[in-house]
């Protein structure tokens, strides 16, 4: 028998023989117990100093004293220490001078009869409900010491959000609130939540008590002049009879994420609004050149004229070549050959979307950057797991005639008369994210010569097609 499964037991009694009887009774009720026994109170003081007692078993009437006293002073220095008063009385006023006392259990004394299952049944429980609770607080204090270092909020609620059942201290920094405001009141961070967002965010909670994992961003407001965003990912916890019992889950702050997707699209507006200035007010006077010489040049065959005329086209040349790149404004680099299936299963498991699934049901090879193009794959994934539910099947395959590729959900899709306007910037028809997630699949797509449609997927979710032509 392992040495921590063994129990020690101090029995107080001062009587030697019903001493020797139940240290007898106890020892052959359960090997697992080890009694030490004492005739005074004061005799078992002193053996609780000198060894590692699990619970103390007291007679009522002791010489000198009583149990209550002697409770009272194991109270002292042993506040949480399983204490069973055993008591040839069942006094009232001894049972509730006991109870005050903070006494584990009370066991009446009979006559006759073997009592010594009873105790040891009563010991065992409570010394096994002590250990269980020591471990569990030793868990706490390893788990808030982990959470202590991360940026994330780590939170458990119960399964209808009514109570809140642990947090660490990354809660009040995130959300500007106390957690002492959140456990007193576990629906007040909500009161943080931007007005847009706050609906999305309650109905993300419903899910996820209904028993599905969620992933929702919104919009947190510290204070009149600081805005967050934040993303919060959970999951439920269920007991073995499968019933949701709480809710577990982490919150991060995803700004600068955010910031940057909106600086990288108008970083590549203002690039190709510059390009397309720069080439047209060049071509025009490079044409009025052109055209000049060559008028020359008919009437004088020179050789110097017709090399100005080459030079004039070497920079119409440069003029287009920069054209063309601002408007791929790095999104597509060196191309090389990557099998479709193998780009979206990647993608997928980049976004890390617990509860969602995805199917692939072909493949053709692609000449793409391969960095850009599993950029948009992954934001096409994403948006089916912002927009519908977090248990969304998402399903990737070839086009007839493997002309292209196509993404599609079985979400709640997206309306024709809006189906125009997705691309746009800072378009969102569930008023989540940014906006700009499709606006640069968008782009990565156009920078590879490829064209992007979206339709109405085969289970009325949303289907994105990109047609690749020759690839």
């Amino acid at each position: 028998m392992a040495d921590e499964d063994r129990i020690t037991v101090l029995y107080v009694n001062d009587d030697p023989q019903l001493l020797d009887l139940l240290d007898t009774q106890l020892r052959n009720e359960d090997p697992r117990l080890d009694v030490v026994t004492a005739e005074t109170a004061a005799r078992g003081r002193e053996l609780l100093d000198d060894v590692a007692v699990d619970c103390v078993l007291s007679d009522y009437h002791l010489e000198a004293s009583n149990g209550v006293a002697f409770l009272r002073d194991v109270r002292d220095t042993h506040p949480d220490l399983p204490f069973i008063l055993f008591t040839e009385t069942g006094n009232e006023t001894v049972a509730s001078e006991s109870i005050e006392a903070g006494v584990t259990d009370y066991v009446i004394q009979k006559a006759v009869g073997n009592q010594a299952p009873l105790l040891a049944r009563k010991i065992t429980t409570s010394v096994e409900h002590r250990r269980a609770q020591r471990e569990a607080e030793r868990t706490d204090r390893r788990l808030r010491e982990i959470v202590s270092v991360t940026e994330q909020v780590l939170w458990v609620f119960s399964a209808d959000w009514s109570e809140l059942q642990f947090i660490n201290d990354r809660h009040e920094a995130l959300f500007g609130q106390s957690t002492e405001t959140l456990r007193d009141d576990p629906a007040s961070f909500l009161e943080r939540v931007h007005d847009d967002d706050a609906e999305r965010v309650q109905v993300a909670m419903e899910h996820a008590s209904g028993g599905e994992p969620q992933v929702v961003e919104y919009r947190v407001e510290k204070s009149d002049a600081v805005q967050l965003w934040v993303e919060s990912r959970c999951r439920p916890i269920r007991d073995d009879d499968g019933d949701v019992v709480s809710i577990v889950g982490l919150s991060r702050d995803v700004t600068d994420r955010k910031v940057y997707q909106h600086e990288l699209v108008e970083k590549v507006d203002q690039l190709e609004e510059f390009a397309g200035t720069v080439a047209h007010d060049l071509r025009n006077p490079l044409n009025v050149a052109d055209g000049n010489v060559r008028l020359v040049a008919d009437e004088h065959d020179h050789e110097r004229l017709w090399t100005a005329l080459d030079a004039l086209g070497r920079m119409d040349a440069l003029v287009e070549d920069l054209l063309e790149r601002a408007r791929e404004g790095e999104r597509v680099g060196e191309r090389q050959c990557a099998e479709f299936a193998e780009l979206i299963t990647g993608s997928y498991e980049n976004v890390h979307a617990p509860g969602s699934s995805l199917d692939v049901t072909g493949s053709i090879a692609l000449d793409c950057d391969v960095t850009r193009v599993m950029e948009a794959f992954e934001n096409l994934i994403r948006n089916a797991v912002e927009h519908g539910s977090s248990d969304v099947t998402i399903t990737a395959g070839v086009l007839a005639d493997d002309r292209g590729v196509y993404v599609e959900d079985d979400g709640p899709g997206i309306p024709a008369s809006e189906r125009e306007r997705v691309f746009e910037k800072g378009y969102t028809t569930a008023k989540t994210g940014s906006g700009f997630g499709l606006a640069i699949v968008e782009r990565i797509v156009d920078g590879h010569g490829w064209s992007l449609d979206v339709r109405e997927g085969t289970d009325g979710g949303a289907r994105f097609e990109i047609v690749v032509g020759d690839a």
